[in-house]
This record gives structure tokens, C-alpha cells and sequence, in this order.
């Protein structure tokens, strides 16, 4: 097979290509390999299972407290998108009732004065996920407006302590970005702020 030598884009921001081709070669049963033992990985292929899996991930929980008669605290991402509209039918068909649970979206757009997107912007988080999530969800099963949170400038100085009232965390979904970022952590900041994240949230978006 001919070889085609090519640098990495400009905003990439990490470009060592010995050390890219060295991770492109880790074999998929390494992945799944981890010291630590609570950590498990799983690598799935294919978008449509990786989507329902997602999906079956969410409803199961919300069942399994529901049947324990908990409540069910979830952190969630606003992308990926597919698999919400997934929760929302599986929710619907089974019957299941989200009374008992509480969300608190990670994050939402603001611009450079710290005004969080409105949801009628087209690209507000809030919006999509009200459009491809919480609405889908028949009325007599979604939780109430109160259980359901986003962030925005009106609460973000104390949306940290609006999720420690809300009791203790089971799950925290994460969104990771095309070019490996997670939650707007972009991989080259680590190095630059280290633990400094206070000089690193002013680079940010809320």
C-alpha cells in the first residue's frame, strides 16, 4: 500500500504525529484493558448501537430507582444527540415515569460578556435538548420543570450548589468532542492551566 505523508491541521492542537500513530496503533481488546479494575471500557463500532446503548443506559437507571423507589440525579451532556430521541420512545413505550428524576445539563453557549444563549437561538443546548429530549416525552411520565436544570448566567455562580441540594450524583454522561475534548476541556489546556482553574474557566464558555 502506498504511503501518503500529510501534517496535522493548524488548529489541532496537539501535532506530535509519532506519538498520534502510536495511539492509532493501540489494538482495540488494549483499550479495553485498565489497571484500575472499577474502570470498564467498551469500545462499540457501530453509531446506531453506540446510540441505543446510550439510550438503554439512561432508561435502565431511571427504572431501577423507580422500581427502588429512589430519585435519580443525572448530569447530561447535550451531545451526542441521536440517543435522547431513543430514551424518549423506550420511555414512552414502557411507561415509565420520570417523576423522580432531576437533570442539570453540563453546559450551555454564552458570549464573550458571560450572557448564556437564549433557547430560541438555533444552537442554545437548552433548546435542543428540550426539542430532541424532554418534549418527545409524553406528559404524564417527564419530570417536572422544577427537576429539569440548565445553566445559565442567572444561576451559574451557584449551579454547583444547586446539584449538591439536589443529593448525591449516580451518573454523570459526557460528551467528548471530534477533537478529543471533553466538556469544552480542550486536550492542550492541561498542560498550559494545569490545576489553575480559575485562569482556565475565563477562557471558556459558561
Amino acid at each position: 500500500m502506498s504511503q501518503f505523508e500529510y501534517g496535522l491541521a493548524k488548529f489541532v492542537p496537539f501535532k506530535d504525529k509519532k506519538a498520534c500513530a502510536k495511539v492509532r496503533a493501540i489494538k482495540k481488546e488494549d483499550i479495553c484493558r485498565h489497571p484500575n479494575p472499577d474502570f470498564h471500557i467498551r469500545v462499540i463500532e457501530h453509531s446506531d448501537e453506540f446510540y441505543f446503548e446510550f439510550a438503554l443506559d439512561i432508561v435502565t437507571r431511571i427504572r431501577q430507582s423507580l422500581e427502588e423507589g429512589k430519585k435519580l440525579v443525572l448530569i447530561l451532556p447535550a451531545g451526542p444527540v441521536p440517543q435522547y430521541k431513543i430514551a424518549a420512545r423506550l420511555i414512552n413505550e414502557l411507561g415509565v415515569s420520570c417523576r423522580h428524576v432531576h437533570t442539570f445539563n453540563m453546559d450551555e453557549y454564552a458570549n464573550e460578556d458571560g450572557e448564556t444563549a437564549p433557547e430560541s437561538w438555533p444552537g442554545s443546548f437548552k433548546k435542543s435538548m428540550q426539542e430532541n429530549f424532554f418534549s418527545l416525552i409524553d406528559k404524564d411520565l417527564k419530570p417536572t420543570q422544577e427537576q429539569v436544570h440548565f445553566p445559565s448566567h442567572k444561576n451559574i455562580n451557584h449551579y454547583g450548589k444547586m446539584i449538591e441540594d439536589a443529593g448525591e450524583i449516580d451518573v454523570c454522561y459526557g460528551g467528548i468532542g471530534w477533537c478529543g475534548h471533553i466538556a469544552f476541556w480542550e486536550a492542550h489546556l492541561g498542560a498550559e492551566f494545569g490545576e489553575d482553574i480559575e485562569t482556565y474557566k475565563k477562557q471558556i464558555l459558561v
